[in-house]
């Protein structure tokens, strides 16, 4: 890639010194024209809306999980409080019904190992662990596609600008144009798509990157509510 770059740079470079300049004057010097972004972005070629589809299932996935785990990886220091104190007054079913209504995988995870009351501890601490995994399996199923566009749009932006430098040989071999107008416009042009995807991969990995993080430390809380309720349930000699 970049050696087909430098032949087109001291291809333009070679035609700019020879053009002689207009009434016998020092070369104009060039200026630094910013086209829109949105018709950079058009003339990028069919990547470039390959590109705009990974982006908006991006966000689409980022926005979802961050609803999901709001509402999900909530962790309440309360809750073994309540469980121990209901434990106490010999009310099982309450602290099962309590754990049911709270639609957080801390509660649900609770919840399955009161109901494994009477099973001895190692039987109980297996189900909290099974629970526990599937409730974090359930956290990172979409950030996948997050892994995935955060590796396919760099590929993809890279493919773009390789078929953009490829029209250019094309049309300088058709009409035997090696001016620096012809060249440079082809170039940013098709670079646009190599930008796009690298910004459209940085997006989704840091997206996948945050929230992992997030699921991870949510984990080992969720560890630590699992030690405290084994403990409540064995002061309780339940």
């Amino acid at each position: 890639m970049m050696f087909l770059l430098n032949i087109l740079l001291q291809a333009a470079t070679t035609a700019a010194v020879n053009e002689p300049s207009a009434g016998g004057k020092a070369p104009a010097t060039i200026e630094h024209v910013s086209a829109p972004i949105l018709e950079m972005m058009a003339k990028g070629g069919f990547v470039m809306a390959l590109l705009g589809f990974c982006l908006i299932l991006s966000i689409y996935f980022m926005v979802e999980r961050l609803i999901y785990l709001k509402n999900r990886a909530k962790i309440d220091d309360n809750m073994i409080n309540v469980i121990k104190d209901n434990l106490r007054e010999n009310r099982p079913d309450a602290a099962l019904a309590y754990c049911d209504r709270v639609p957080t995988a801390q509660a649900q995870m609770i919840s399955t190992g009161l109901r494994f009351l009477g099973s001895n501890m190692r039987e109980i601490e297996s189900a909290m662990e099974t629970k526990a995994s599937v409730e974090l399996s359930a956290m990172e199923s979409n950030l996948t596609y997050l892994s995935l566009i955060s590796r396919i749009a760099p590929m993809l932006g890279f493919v773009g600008t390789i078929w953009g430098v490829i029209n250019i040989f094309y049309s300088i071999a058709q009409s035997n144009d090696l001016s620096i107008a012809s060249i440079s416009e082809g170039l940013y042009v098709k670079m646009v798509a190599s930008f796009a995807g690298l910004l459209v991969g940085i997006i989704s990995f840091l997206g996948y990157q945050l929230f992992m993080r997030r699921i991870d430390r949510f984990a080992e809380r969720l560890q630590e509510q699992s030690l405290n309720l084994l403990e409540v349930l064995t002061k309780s000699n339940i």
